[in-house]
């Protein structure tokens, strides 16, 4: 009607047929890529999964040379195979081509063993004892004679017995010095330069800078377990440092921290090598607060990520962040009908640092922590294929807190059970507190999204959540 008119009126024949192409682009499918973002760098070696989605829901889609069917939501995904340096996908929905560019990390080239010399350690500057032994190893062909030049010594290097290309040494310092350069060499092959040693007889006390739960002694520098925390204004005794991590005694062991978490203390007097470590549990509950009426117990619920940090993504654009506030909100509102106190460490779109969210509810000396959180895939996974739910809690007692919930979450998950798993993520290590960290589906899965979403599942999985931890303070026959 709107053309016809325009025709009576005399309009110009090219203002309708531009009338008509506005109406035909209004019409057209919509398709969007959520993941990966143009123009981003995506880190993986042969494949990435591809999310967006497409409007109407119905549409019909191709992806490269693939058929793809959007699920009802008009999310979808897909495998689609990548070479490292620039990508791109062609994605077609009806008469629409769109051409999706980003790019893949290229894999740095790393000397083989059949062609040059390869440093293993030291691989970051290294501060020891005088006396202290220090391992020299690095790779290279076999069957060659390789040494290392230390300062002024030339230390030969053995081939290992079951790994004839690894070669080792190990040299100490009688005497002090600092920053000694190191340098593997062997005829016939270029010079691999390693990071300088330093050896001292004594090394400063050291003041624990660092804040709560994130100041803690490993057993390895960038690694390890978790030997202790350190809270803060604790001295310890140095011991040398590895890279950016130093290197101090706690309880008799030689354990690491990074160095932003330590400040040198030269002038007080060194510490034990025998100090004693912290005991951040003093005080707190070594059991469930069994037979203690719930107006008692105070549930520490963290919805994970927030403000710039978004968590993943779903095909349709929704943000883990969103989806976890809602689920927490929701279980909040379900434990404190059923009389529960309950503290959330965000409830609004902000971003709490990790270690702060544990150290809310050591402040609050919580009776449990729960952090809610929905899973994602590496970029070289597809989530189709390992969409499950699973909790993740440290060790004994935040396992039996784990080992309550998780069976109750997953009656009503109807998706694979993974179970209950060890892990030493920043939220679940309190020491205090039995703490747990919930992956209740997938996010970057088209069918995840949507059931996460659903008001009814979240009201299913709040429920489950109150029927675990009553579960929990059950008293335990002897």
């Amino acid at each position: 009607m709107i053309i016809q008119h325009l025709l009576r009126e005399g309009s110009l024949i090219v203002g309708a047929a531009g009338l008509c192409a506005a109406f035909a682009a209004e019409s057209a499918p919509a398709v969007r890529v959520v993941f990966p973002a143009a123009g981003s760098t995506v880190s993986t070696a042969t494949q990435t999964y591809l999310i967006g989605s497409v409007t109407p829901p119905d549409t019909p889609l191709r992806v490269n040379a693939q058929t793809v069917t959007p699920w009802r939501t008009g999310g979808f995904i897909c495998m689609v195979n990548v070479v490292p340096g620039t990508n791109t996908v062609i994605l077609r929905t009806g008469a629409t081509e769109r051409r999706h560019t980003f790019r893949v990390t290229e894999s740095a080239a790393r000397p083989g063993d059949d062609t040059g010399l390869r440093v293993l350690e030291p691989a970051q500057p290294t501060g020891v004892y005088t006396g202290e032994s220090v391992r020299l190893a690095c790779r290279a062909p076999a069957g060659r004679q390789v040494f290392a030049a230390v300062g002024e010594r030339t230390v030969p290097l053995s081939a290992a017995a079951d790994a004839p290309s690894r070669y080792s040494a190990t040299l100490s310092f009688p005497a002090p010095a600092d920053g000694v350069p190191v340098v593997f060499f062997a005829d016939g092959l270029a010079d691999a330069p390693a990071a300088p040693v330093t050896a001292r007889a004594t090394w400063p006390a050291y003041a624990v800078t660092g804040p709560l739960f994130a100041a803690r002694a490993r057993t390895e520098p960038g690694g390890g377990d978790t030997a202790a925390f350190l809270t803060p204004g604790l001295h310890v005794q140095g011991a040398g440092y590895v890279g950016s991590h130093i290197r101090f005694w706690l309880g008799g062991e030689r354990r690491f921290t990074e160095s932003a978490h330590l400040a040198a203390a030269p002038d007080i007097p060194l510490p034990p090598r025998d100090l004693a470590l912290p005991d951040l549990a003093a005080g707190f509950a070594t059991r469930p607060p069994s037979g203690r009426p719930p107006a008692d117990i105070l549930i520490v619920l963290d919805p994970g990520h927030g403000g710039p940090s978004t968590g993943a993504l779903g095909p349709t654009g929704v943000t883990e962040k969103e989806v976890n506030l809602q689920q927490a909100r929701l279980m909040r509102d379900v434990l404190e009908h059923a009389g529960f106190r309950v503290l959330m460490t965000r409830d609004s779109d902000v971003d709490v640092d990790l270690y702060e969210r544990a150290r809310i509810a050591y402040r609050a000396k919580a009776d449990a922590f729960i952090s809610v959180h929905h899973n994602a895939t590496a970029a070289h996974t597809d989530p189709r294929s390992v969409r499950h739910i699973s909790t993740y809690a440290w060790n004994a007692i935040r396992l039996r807190l784990a080992r309550a919930l998780h069976p109750k979450l997953a009656a009503v998950t109807p998706i694979a059970d993974r179970g209950v798993m060890t892990a030493s993520f920043a939220v679940c290590r309190n020491p205090a507190i039995p703490s747990c960290l919930l992956e209740l589906d997938f996010i970057n899965c088209p069918e995840g999204e949507e059931a996460i979403q659903r008001p009814e599942q979240q009201r299913r999985v709040a429920d489950a959540l109150l029927e675990g931890l009553r579960a929990w303070l059950a008293p335990v026959e002897p």
